[in-house]
């Protein structure tokens, strides 16, 4: 798999931050503005690191909910670090 960009996983975590309760983001990289493979190489990433209280995957599409603690802390670390 590819190595995600810090600015494709901002992207994601930024739309992510913005969930109240128990929404769900559906990804689309078109809406993101992010290439397909960008949004799916770091949306694995930041689903494997725990980065949403909740998410859905099912044939390549993933739907996140709102931003766990570490999601928050990584969305804080890449924008300022």
């Amino acid at each position: 798999m590819l190595n995600p960009t810090k600015t494709d996983c901002i992207t994601i975590l930024s739309a992510a931050s913005q969930l109240a309760g128990d929404s769900m983001l559906p990804l689309d990289h078109g809406r993101l503005g992010l290439s397909r493979n960008g949004m799916l190489a770091a949306a694995a990433f930041l689903v494997e690191r725990a980065c949403f209280r909740r998410y859905q995957e099912g044939d390549g599409h993933y739907a996140v909910g709102a931003l766990s603690l570490q999601g928050r802390l990584r969305l804080d670390q890449l924008s300022n670090g």
